[in-house]
């Protein structure tokens, strides 16, 4: 009878292994078919065209749900046949490599293509932005394994600020499966796939059938809902997928003999109020001691500090009330010790972008002047990124097959704005793009400092309209800019002085809102 028994359990033990065997071999054929037939878009990160490669706009599209792809919007191309003069860079990161929320061609990898080229004028230069909105290292990772099969001389590394909040992140409005490494690379795996993109086709079709008078939601940091604290496990849980997806980048470049550099990450300390604290409201009279994990009450010790001209009290105040937020839009402090440390490690060019900014900025203290919210920089702070950039590669010549770099050769910040097309009239109107983005910030409550900020830029138009012409500045009415700007006037604290002034301005031209 036993041994009955166990002929029929091997029996159905078998009759499993078989029945998914046949399923698999179904799903593998249907998958065949789907690729066979061409279902779906292509995403790799490059396509061919003619004699060149570009960038393709539908690289990151399974990263993320349908409703909120993003497209990679560079343009640049390169040469299918590499030329013997010619030094190719990669650039691989999010939104900072699009210059937003200025134009994309003020990014510093558009400044560091012109650097290059003054420097070393025997050489012909290809700098390649594969940046593209809200991915992560995750995303990075999978990108590198393309970028080592098309001949680099240097692979430039900025990323870190969307680990939290990007594809597979602990706080991710997109699709998340599992916060578990393996269950992650899973889904990326299957995210490869003509089924999966047949069935999540399928799927959206479906809700958009079921509910069709749904409102399309818009992309933006309103979607980050969830809020992780420093001491949270999901934090840690994500600083050890960055450190992990981090080292597995320069090791693939490593193996692949590509130098790799990896640029620090910077944020507005100074300027930028924590999104949400942790804890109780403290009352008035409440200091960082008493509740020190809330991220308000550490800032507003550092404008204390900053006010006394305390600088090293503030910076140390910033820098924790801009780790202890619990909304994570901004890389905290255990990111750029990863990076320095990789690159110590692993022999990496360190591109020490939070140093050279710190050293730029007033009392060393980042705000402001250097970023235009939470953490991307002006158009002034993308060229001093690209002038990091040059000045880690002078140092590193040798290791990179350059030659005599002409330092003296390179431009000023005006010089290069002159020649990349960026002057008054586009400063305005990128100008208006943050006042809304500001404006719109997830905030509990609107901070006084940021009441502060929007007046400031209301008064920087006010201050650049009238160096535009009189078509310019129409044009800039037409586009809904003055109506836009008196909208935002009118919903400040102390709206008069500044109304005044957009009424005298375009009042006598005949564009009153």
């Amino acid at each position: 009878m036993d041994a009955q028994n166990k002929v029929k359990t091997i029996n159905k033990a078998k009759g499993r292994v078989v029945a998914l065997l046949v399923g698999l071999s179904f799903v593998v054929l249907f998958e065949a078919g789907l690729w066979l037939v061409g279902v779906g878009p292509d995403d790799t990160l490059f396509v061919a065209s003619d004699s060149s490669y570009r960038i393709n706009p539908q690289a990151a599209r399974r990263f993320f749900p349908r409703q909120y792809v993003r497209l990679a919007p560079g343009q640049d191309r390169f040469a299918r046949d590499k030329d013997a003069r010619t030094f190719r860079v990669f650039a691989l990161g999010a939104s900072t490599l699009l210059g937003f929320p200025n134009p994309a061609y003020t990014s510093f990898p558009n400044f560091l293509q012109q650097m290059l080229a003054d420097a070393y004028p025997a050489r012909e230069i290809e700098v390649v932005n594969c940046g593209v909105t809200a991915i992560n290292s995750f995303v990075v990772r999978e990108f590198v394994e393309e970028v080592v099969e098309h001949e680099p001389d240097l692979v430039l590394i900025y990323a870190g600020h969307n680990e939290f909040v990007g594809p597979y992140g602990a706080a991710t409005p997109f699709v998340r499966l599992s916060g578990n490494w393996y269950f992650i690379q899973l889904q990326m795996f299957l995210q490869r796939t003509k089924t999966y993109y047949l069935l999540d086709s399928l799927l959206h079709y479906v809700v958009a059938v079921l509910r069709p008078a749904a409102p399309a939601e818009s992309f933006g940091v309103h979607l980050v809902q969830r809020e992780i604290y420093l001491e949270d496990e999901a934090h840690r849980q994500t600083e050890a997928h960055y450190q992990r997806n981090m080292a597995e980048i320069v090791e693939v470049l490593r193996e692949r003999e590509v130098p790799v550099a990896l640029c620090t990450l910077v944020s507005n300390l100074a300027g930028f109020y924590p999104l949400r604290s942790q804890g109780p409201v403290p009352p008035p009279d409440a200091v960082p001691v008493d509740y020190p994990q809330h991220a308000a009450l550490h800032f507003d010790a550092g404008l204390a500090h900053q006010a006394a001209g305390d600088s090293a009290q503030a910076l140390a105040a910033f820098v924790r009330a801009r780790d202890l937020d619990g909304i994570h839009l901004r890389a905290c402090s255990p990111f750029n010790r990863t990076i320095r440390t990789l690159a110590a490690e692993s022999g990496a060019i360190l591109i020490d972008v939070e140093q050279a900014f710190a050293a730029h900025a007033p009392a060393g203290l980042v705000g402001d002047e250097l970023i235009t919210e939470y953490l991307h920089p002006t158009v002034w702070g993308h060229y001093l990124i690209a002038q990091t950039i040059m000045a880690g590669l002078f140092a590193r010549e040798d290791a990179l097959g350059l030659a005599e770099g002409r330092a003296d050769a390179l431009d000023d910040f005006a010089g290069y704005c002159r020649r990349l097309g960026y002057g008054v009239r586009e400063r305005v109107l990128a100008r208006n793009d943050l006042i809304l983005l500001l404006k719109n910030m997830p905030y509990a409550e609107r901070p006084p400092i940021l009441e502060q900020r929007l007046a400031h830029l209301v008064g920087e138009q006010l201050a650049d309209l009238p160096k535009l012409s009189y078509a310019q500045i129409a044009d800039f009415a037409h586009r809904g800019g003055v109506t836009f700007l008196a909208a935002v006037i009118a919903d400040l604290a102390d709206p008069q002085p500044l109304a005044d002034a957009l009424d005298e301005l375009v009042g006598p031209l005949g564009l009153a809102p």
